[in-house]
Formats: structure tokens, sequence, C-alpha cells
């Protein structure tokens, strides 16, 4: 099971559903899928607009011991994980046997915003030369600017990929609001920060937002910050859309 925590929001029913794990897990159930405006995932027994559809299936036997606890934070949203990291935690699940899995893609899908075609080119040639995907690299554009070559947020990152002063020294970026040179700098970033996790994109996606500084401080994990796990899970999804869209 992945290190990070898993955060979802559930209806009373699915809650009921997913504390099965402690008990009989009935397989072939079907639950659905969708990503919220914050970029949480959501799991729900009731089909939502823009959802996707997953089964419940048996996973493989595991020869460790599995454990999964739940919390439940002030917000009301259910956070499951095999790695508790703060005290609320409750143990679930516990066994060595087969355990609740979700087929389908981890993230869902997302929209791909309208303007990826007027980007398109540049975007192909950006990342040819920083040898990243264009789809992962529309994916943090999307994410960081929504396209917007203008866009500036409050802690002054600009453009199309959010450059931030020091990242746009470090990578020789004299003009931040110049397109070409805030999505090569911003690529080159991203390029430095893939090498540096071992290609890991959940990683370098965290270190794009928080820092690398931050998930190294954490242990090469994704930074306990709601902030940076919702960029992570909207990044990735906007990344597997463009995937399934090839």
């Amino acid at each position: 099971m992945n290190r990070s925590s898993i955060i979802v929001k559930v209806s009373l029913l699915a809650i009921c559903f997913i504390e099965s794990l402690s008990g009989t897990v009935v397989y072939g159930k079907e639950i659905y899928s969708y990503i919220d405006s914050e970029g949480i995932l959501n799991f729900t027994d009731r089909p939502a607009p823009n959802s996707s559809r997953r089964q419940v299936t048996a996973a493989q036997e595991s020869r460790s011991t599995v454990r999964i606890y739940k919390f439940i934070d002030t917000n009301g949203v259910v956070h499951l994980t095999d790695q508790p990291d703060g005290p609320g935690y409750h143990l679930i699940f516990q066994g060595n046997d087969a355990f609740l899995s979700f087929s389908g893609q981890p993230y869902g899908s997302a929209k791909i915003h309208n303007k990826y075609k007027d980007y398109y080119n540049l975007v192909e040639d950006v990342a040819n030369n920083t040898q990243l995907e264009p789809e992962f690299l529309h994916a943090v554009i999307q994410t960081e600017s929504a396209y917007n070559p203008n866009a500036v947020s409050p802690k002054g990152a600009v453009g199309l990929m959010q450059l931030m002063p020091a990242t746009a020294r470090r990578y020789g970026v004299s003009d931040r609001s110049d397109v070409f040179s805030n999505l090569y700098g911003g690529a080159r970033y991203l390029r430095y920060l893939l090498n540096l996790f071992g290609g890991n994109k959940e990683l370098a996606l965290a270190g794009y937002n928080a820092g690398e500084n931050a998930v190294i401080r954490y242990g090469n994990q994704i930074p306990p910050y709601r902030e940076t796990k919702s960029y992570v899970k909207r990044a990735m999804a906007i990344y597997q859309t463009h995937l399934s869209a090839k």
C-alpha cells in the first residue's frame, strides 16, 4: 500500500461500507469516485456528476501484516492511512489476507482545460528539451495557473508555471512574465525534482508545491500539508486524464 495518507470524503453509507474492512467485505459492490474543486479524491456509494465507477475487488494475499487506520478531522474529512502521523487515528483493519482495493485509476479523472491547445506546440517543444512528458508538464501548468500567463499568486509566484523569484534566479529566468522563459524555467525545475526523487512524479509535484527540502525533511514522502496533498492529487488526475486521451 502507498505509504502516503489517503484522504477521502464519503457519504454515511460509504463510511459504513469502508468500516466493513474490520468485518466481512462484500466484493463486487460498486462505489463511485470523483475529484472535487479542492483536488480531494472522493469515494461514495451514490453516483455524482463526472464520477467514475469502480468495483471492489480482492487484492492478492499479503505476506506481511496490513494495518489501516482511520481519522476524522474537524472538517469531517475521513483520513485512511497505513502510516498514522498523529493522535486520533483508530485501527480499523489488521490482517494478512485479502484486503479492500479499488480497480481503475487511483486518482480518477479531471477535465482538461480549454486553453490546452493554445499552448500545445510550445509545451511539446519545452517538454522535449527538458526530457519531460508533455502530459505531465500540461498537468502542472493547469494546476499552477490554469494556463493564465498573467497569473500572480498572493505569495508572488508569476506566470504559467508560477515561478517564485528564487526559482527564477536559480534557472536564469530574468523575466518571469515572458511565457517561454517562465515555462522553460519551471520545466527545468520539474526535471530537476524528478531526477532528485528517482522519477517519482508524486514527490516531484510535492516538491514543486512545497519545495524539495520539505519532501526531504519528511523522509522523501509527501509532506502532511493539506494544500500539498490536494495539489498532488489534482495534478496527477489531470496527468492521467491526458494519458487516457492519447
